[in-house]
């Protein structure tokens, strides 16, 4: 048995919120209270902490195979079991890409040796090419949990429809990032402070919500799951509630860094502080209404990238 004492017990689904013990056996919670103690326990004190279930990240990025210079599954789990997450979903652009059972399976059998649950998703299309679907029924019961090209956005109509089409019949989901390349100027920087502090053509808004909007509609028209990633315009959030309330099956994602920073992080922090997408101007973030809704989801979208010092 295992108690955890004097911890902040955060429970969302009941709104319980108290300092009090819990008494775990087997892996279960058994009993929530306040002083609780049993003989042979192994104690945990839990003082100034937050217990709370554990954490989900939909979006992150281990770069394995192919770029463990710059994270590897294990120090990534590392790192999420330090703040609280305990399931964690990898995308798939690694080198190679998470295309084909063979690689999944690699990935799935480093994933298994660690403390919490790795998960991941397979490309939507092969290798990246924005044209030819994977196997989406194999790939699902090899293991993977979903689809997306994430990086890459799918340019081609007719792919995302097709691969809407196939998720729908699989009972799973494609996610997509959302961001016309035709619209779009550097990468990185946001559109306003790239033309009046850089002198450049930067990333456009009209580049992330025109393309969810469009491949919003295609999930409305399809009936497949579509799942829009890291929303960095306040427009966006409303393309989302739109197709929601038209009962299209379309969720998706802010990262903190959406919605905690502007595009003035720049003039502080240099070029520490790109991303892509980038962070809006105050007005235009995917909080600055307070409109997500439910069906929507923080997650870290985290991309390691190795140092060019040295």
């Amino acid at each position: 048995m295992l108690v955890i004492k004097n911890g902040r017990v955060m429970d969302p689904k009941t709104g319980l919120d108290q300092v009090c013990d819990l008494l775990v056996d087997q892996g279960k919670i058994v009993e929530i209270g306040p002083s609780l103690s049993y003989e042979q326990a192994q104690v945990i004190d839990a003082s100034g902490k937050v217990v709370a279930p554990g954490l989900v990240d939909i979006h992150v990025h281990f770069r394995e195979p192919g770029q463990t210079h710059k994270e590897d599954i294990h120090t990534g789990a590392l790192a999420a079991a330090a703040g609280g997450f305990t399931t964690v979903v990898m995308m798939a652009n690694t080198t190679q890409t998470i295309s084909d059972v063979e690689t999944l399976n690699e990935v799935l059998d480093s994933a298994a040796k660690e403390a919490i649950h790795v998960k991941t998703v397979a490309t939507v299309t092969k290798n990246f090419d924005g044209q030819h679907l994977t196997d989406f029924e194999g790939l699902l019961q090899a293991g993977a949990v979903g689809f997306s090209d994430d990086g890459i956005p799918l340019q081609s109509t007719k792919v995302v429809r097709q691969a809407l089409e196939e998720a729908k019949r699989l009972g799973t989901f494609i996610s997509l990032h959302e961001e016309d390349p035709e619209l779009n100027g550097i990468l990185g920087l946001n559109e306003h402070i790239a033309r009046e502090h850089f002198k450049v053509c930067g990333a456009t808004g009209v580049a992330e919500y025109s393309m969810a909007a469009r491949d919003a509609m295609i999930a409305h028209a399809t009936g497949g799951h579509l799942h829009i990633q890291h929303l960095s315009k306040a427009e966006s959030v409303k393309v989302v509630e739109f197709a929601q309330a038209i009962g299209a099956p379309v969720t998706a994602e802010v990262a903190p860094q959406h919605f905690s920073k502007t595009e003035d992080l720049l003039l502080s922090k240099g070029s520490n502080a790109k991303m892509n997408p980038p962070p809006s101007s105050g007005r235009g973030s995917p909080c600055s209404d307070r409109r997500l809704e439910v069906r929507s989801y923080f997650c870290d979208c985290n991309g390691p990238r190795a140092s060019s010092c040295g």
